[in-house]
């Protein structure tokens, strides 16, 4: 094989500089990678909180069927949200005898802005170290949209979440989520989940983000 001289040798040292960097802003042109999102404006809507006592352990179900409803309606951005508790388990059998609230989480939102459309929508559940939140996956359903990332909240992770993208600058998107809070605690504690909801959207000048938080609060049951 013939040594490089020095001239070639620069020559391809440039190469193997320039072509990676060619093929990386052909990517991000192309969409393949993605520039972070500079968000012009971020509303934080004010939360919305409910709470429920935990029942008698001689109580086998409660049907809650309670709804904490939010809407949003600005700069080309309308979105209605909520969060609906259903049924109540006293002692599961399929969780080890602990306590579950089945919850129903909303988000339909559209923009009517020329050039506007939805980029992503994040569902973020926070909970503390001695509950679980799990998504049932059978009960997750989108339009418009396609599933990016997910994860349940187990005992030593107190975050869950969902993330969600735009499919095709659609100025229209519905997402629904199911998620089951385990409680590991005897009905003499307390327990708190903050729910959070962020709409990112491009208004047809720039990326706004709108936060919309809920707070379930389940207390100790009176002795």
């Amino acid at each position: 094989m013939k040594a490089l001289n020095g001239k070639n040798w620069k020559t391809a040292l440039l190469l193997s500089i320039v072509v990676p960097v060619s093929l990386l802003a052909t990517f991000r042109l192309t969409g393949i990678i993605k520039e972070p999102l500079t968000i012009a404006k971020t509303i934080n809507l004010l939360s919305k909180k409910w709470e429920f006592q935990r029942p008698n352990e001689s109580v086998q179900f409660v049907y809650i069927d309670d709804e904490l409803n939010a809407s949003y309606i600005g700069d080309g951005l309308s979105a209605n949200m909520y969060v609906r508790m259903g049924e109540y388990s006293n002692n599961a059998l399929a969780y080890d005898g602990n306590d579950l609230l089945s919850i129903l989480m909303v988000i339909n939102a559209t923009t009517s802005n020329p050039n506007s459309y939805i980029e992503t929508l994040y569902v973020v559940v926070y909970k503390d170290q001695e509950s679980i939140l799990e998504w049932l996956e059978t009960e997750l359903y989108f339009e418009n949209l396609s599933l990016t990332a997910r994860a349940d909240g187990y005992r030593l992770n107190t975050q869950a979440y969902i993330k969600l993208a735009g499919v095709n600058h659609t100025s229209g998107a519905y997402a629904e989520a199911t998620a089951e809070w385990i409680l590991l605690t005897p009905n003499t504690q307390s327990h708190l989940l903050e729910v959070a909801y962020e709409i990112v959207y491009y208004n047809g000048t720039a990326y706004n983000n709108v936060v919309q938080p809920f707070q379930l609060n389940i207390v100790e049951r009176e002795t």
